[in-house]
């Protein structure tokens, strides 16, 4: 019993030494020293509600930005056009045809010096191709030695298939063909657009112009009745 006492007596003054000799060390490290330091983005600042946020609006954003798409661009600008033809004809079918043109003609053409209101075009006599007639491109500013007859025949560049077959419409049913515009395509080259008409009389005439009338009236009235 007395060696029990003994050892227990023993490691309660180990115990005692102990606490004295290392709790002042864990006392300075506990209330002098900095606590740990731990590096955090700015994105684990931020609370769940405001990240569920910034991420709906980012959603809603992009989805605006696919719905708002870019309109084409024009992509054939129209350099003149004809007005009288679709009042004065009936068009049947159309051709977009290339021309035959001089360097001055282009020149003035992109200066906006061309009117088509006069023009006509006729088939050759062997039916393999077209030729416009009458058709005004102004002198170009620069150059006049050099420059182009205002009024001269210009030949139009179509399939040999799709002449003869203007060719017939003409000489056998009596069909008009009619440059209907002049436009630039992809590529940046001059285009006519020519129409195989049928003429109009006064009667086919009062009745194109009493369905635009209507039709501009039930317009104007759907677009009174829209929400």
């Amino acid at each position: 019993s007395q060696s029990h006492f003994l050892r227990r007596s023993i490691m309660k003054f180990i115990l005692i030494i102990l606490c004295i000799t290392h709790a002042p060390t864990f006392l300075v490290n506990s209330f002098i020293a900095p606590p740990p330091t731990t590096t955090t983005s700015s994105h684990a600042l931020i609370s769940p509600k405001k990240c569920h946020g910034n991420s709906s609006r980012s959603l809603v954003t992009t989805l605006q930005a696919q719905k708002k798409k870019k309109k084409p661009a024009n992509t054939n600008p129209v350099i003149s056009t004809n007005r009288q033809a679709r009042r004065n004809y009936e068009i049947i079918t159309t051709f977009d045809a290339g021309i035959s043109l001089l360097g001055s003609e282009i020149k003035a053409i992109r200066d906006g010096k061309m009117n088509i209101r006069d023009g006509y075009v006729r088939p050759d006599k062997a039916g393999r191709g077209l030729s416009l007639y009458n058709v005004h491109i102004g002198k170009h500013t620069t150059g006049d030695y050099f420059n182009h007859e205002e009024r001269r025949v210009r030949p139009l560049l179509l399939r040999s298939e799709e002449c003869r077959k203007l060719r017939k419409e003409v000489e056998i049913k009596g069909m008009t063909i009619v440059p209907l515009k002049a436009f630039l395509n992809e590529k940046n080259m001059v285009k006519v657009q020519i129409g195989l008409c049928r003429g109009k009389n006064v009667r086919d005439k009062r009745d194109a112009i009493k369905e635009r009338e209507i039709k501009r009236d039930t317009d104007r009235m759907m677009k009174s009745f829209r929400v």
